[in-house]
C-alpha cells in the first residue's frame, strides 16, 4: 500500500474520532438488575420497593460507544517474520456493510429524588443527555484505500447517507409509578427538555464516478444540514454558555416514557417500556445549509495524484466549494428524540436466582436497530445483586456483560457494563459501555419485622380480651344461680 493511501485513511479515521470529541444508552445489564433504583429510567413500570431515594453527587453516569462497521483487529494481520502487525484494508472492508454507523452516548444524572406514598411512587430527576451518530458508507473507505481506480473505476462510489447527527440537552422528569394490584405495576414519566446544541443531517446523497477511459470524475448529489448553537465552536466571535440552557428553555422540547410490569405467577414476570417519545424545537443560533442537486465533471483528473499534491488538492477544494453552492437560512426546525422500546421477561427459579431475556429496539430518524440479551441474575437478601449476561447489538456478537449492586445501610453502589471484554481487549470490540453511581435509599420495612409487630399486636389484643371477666352458667337447684369465674 502506498503512503498516500495511508494518509487518506488517517484523515478519515481522524475525522470519525474528531466527530466524537465534538460531540450512552442501551444498558442491558441495568435492565436485568431491576433492583437498581436507576433501572426506573429504563422501565418506569418496574415495581418499586424502596420508600425513598436520593442520588449522591456522582449520580448515575452512563457512557456507551458502538461501531457497527468494524473492529480494529479486523484489519490487522500478524507478520511472523518481524513479529509485527500489518494493516490489511481488504479485511477491514470485508467486515463493513454498505452503510455503517458509530454511536456515542452519555447520560449524567444531575439530580434524582423519589418517594413512596402508599401504593404511589413519585420521582423527580434532572439529567444531561448527549448523543451522536456518525453514519459512513463502505465506499468511503474503499475510496480512501484505492482512490478512484481499481474496483471503483467506472462505477459510482456511493456516499449516500454520510453524515453526523448530534444532540445535547437537559431533561427534567416527573415520574409516577403505581401498583394496580398484586400482579400489575404501571409507570410513566413526562419530560421537559431544554436543548443545548444540535447537528441534524437531514439528507445526504453524494456519489463519485470515475470514467474508465478518460479518468474524468463526475460528482453528483445534494444535502440538507441543520445546526443550532454550533457556531460558538467554529466562530470565536460568537459567545454562548451551555449552562444557560439549564434555565432559559429557548430550545424547548417534550418527551414521555411509559412502562409496565406484570407478575403472571410466583415464577414468571413480563415487562415492557417505551422511552424518549418526543421532540425538540431548535430556535437559537440556527444555521441551515441546503445544497441543491448538482452534477459536475472534472476532466482528466487522477484523484490518487491529486491527493498526493497539496496544490492540486487545494484547487480541487476551491472548485468543490464553487460547485456546491449552499442556500443558507436561519429558520427554526424540529428533531425527534431517539425513541426506544424494551420487551422483557424473567423466570424465578428460587429466592436467590432468576434468568431474564430482553429485546431492545431503537428508532433513530428513519433507521431501526434491534438487540437481544439473556442473563442470569442472583439476589442475596437486600444487600447484593449481580448479573451476568450476553447480548447482540449493532452487528456485535461478543458482548458479555456484568453488573454488581451493593447496599450497605442506606448507601447503594452499583457498577455495570454490557461488554466487559472491551475493557480486556478493546481492539477486538465493537461495543463499549459502562454505568455506575451511588444513592441513598430507604428500603421497606423488613418482612420479619412486620410479622413480629403483627404477632405482638395480636398477643396484646388477646391478653386484653383475656383479662375481662367471663360469666359461665352453672347448673344448680336454682336455675337463675350463676358463677363468676376468671
Amino acid at each position: 500500500m502506498s503512503i498516500h493511501k495511508y494518509n487518506r485513511l488517517t484523515l478519515i479515521v481522524a475525522f470519525i474520532f474528531a466527530a466524537f470529541i465534538l460531540n450512552a444508552q442501551k444498558n442491558f445489564t441495568m435492565y436485568h438488575l431491576s433492583q437498581t433504583t436507576q433501572a426506573n429510567y429504563l422501565n418506569p413500570g418496574f415495581k418499586q420497593e424502596n420508600r425513598f431515594y436520593i442520588n449522591l453527587p456522582i449520580g448515575m453516569q452512563n457512557i456507551s460507544f458502538m461501531n457497527s462497521g468494524f473492529k480494529v483487529s479486523d484489519a490487522l494481520e500478524y507478520r511472523t517474520q518481524d513479529d509485527s502487525l500489518e494493516l490489511k484494508p481488504n479485511l477491514l472492508l470485508a467486515q463493513m456493510k454498505d452503510l455503517n454507523y458509530a454511536n456515542f452516548e452519555m447520560s449524567n444524572e444531575l439530580f434524582g429524588l423519589s418517594f413512596k406514598i402508599k401504593e404511589n411512587f413519585i420521582s423527580l430527576s434532572v439529567r444531561n443527555r448527549f448523543q451522536t451518530r456518525f453514519t459512513y458508507p463502505q465506499d468511503l473507505f474503499e475510496f480512501a484505500f484505492e482512490g478512484n481506480g481499481n474496483d471503483l473505476l467506472g462505477k459510482r462510489a456511493s456516499l449516500d447517507g454520510f453524515g453526523l447527527n448530534l444532540t445535547s440537552y437537559f431533561e427534567y422528569g416527573l415520574g409516577f409509578n403505581r401498583n394496580i394490584n398484586d400482579k400489575l405495576t404501571v409507570g410513566g414519566r413526562i419530560k421537559l427538555l431544554s436543548g443545548i446544541a444540535n447537528i441534524n443531517t437531514a439528507k445526504t446523497e453524494f456519489g463519485i464516478t470515475t470514467d474508465a477511459n478518460s479518468f474524468a470524475i463526475t460528482i453528483d448529489g445534494s444535502s440538507e444540514i441543520n445546526t443550532s448553537n454550533i457556531s460558538p465552536f467554529t466562530d470565536s466571535t460568537v459567545s454562548y454558555s451551555p449552562i444557560s440552557s439549564l434555565f432559559n428553555f429557548a430550545n424547548m422540547g417534550f418527551g414521555i416514557d411509559l412502562g409496565a410490569s406484570y407478575q403472571y405467577n410466583d415464577k414468571l414476570n413480563f415487562n415492557a417500556s417505551l422511552l424518549d417519545l418526543g421532540v425538540i424545537k431548535w430556535k437559537t443560533n440556527v444555521n441551515n445549509y441546503i445544497s441543491n442537486d448538482v452534477n459536475y465533471t472534472f476532466d482528466g483528473i487522477n484523484l490518487n495524484q491529486a491527493l498526493d499534491s497539496i496544490d492540486i488538492f487545494t484547487e480541487l477544494s476551491d472548485t468543490l466549494r464553487s460547485v456546491f453552492k449552499q442556500n443558507e437560512n436561519n429558520e427554526s426546525y424540529s428533531t425527534a428524540l431517539r425513541t426506544k422500546f424494551y420487551l422483557g421477561g424473567s423466570y424465578k427459579f428460587n429466592d436467590f436466582f432468576n434468568s431474564s431475556i430482553l429485546i431492545y429496539n431503537e428508532i433513530i430518524g428513519q433507521k431501526y436497530n434491534v438487540g437481544t440479551s439473556i442473563a442470569g441474575n442472583i439476589q442475596l437478601k437486600r444487600w447484593l445483586s449481580a448479573s451476568v449476561n450476553y447480548s447482540i447489538y449493532g452487528r456485535s456478537y461478543n458482548n458479555v456483560g456484568f453488573g454488581l449492586n451493593l447496599k450497605g445501610g442506606p448507601v447503594q453502589f452499583y457498577a455495570m457494563t454490557d461488554n466487559i471484554l472491551a475493557m480486556i481487549n478493546p481492539i477486538s470490540a465493537k461495543h463499549f459501555h459502562i454505568s455506575f453511581g451511588m444513592n441513598i435509599v430507604v428500603g421497606p420495612i423488613k418482612e420479619n419485622k412486620k410479622i413480629k409487630q403483627e404477632t405482638r399486636e395480636k398477643e396484646r389484643q388477646e391478653r386484653k380480651a383475656g383479662n375481662q371477666p367471663k360469666v359461665e352458667k352453672v347448673e344448680t337447684a336454682d336455675p337463675v344461680q350463676t358463677k363468676e369465674t376468671n
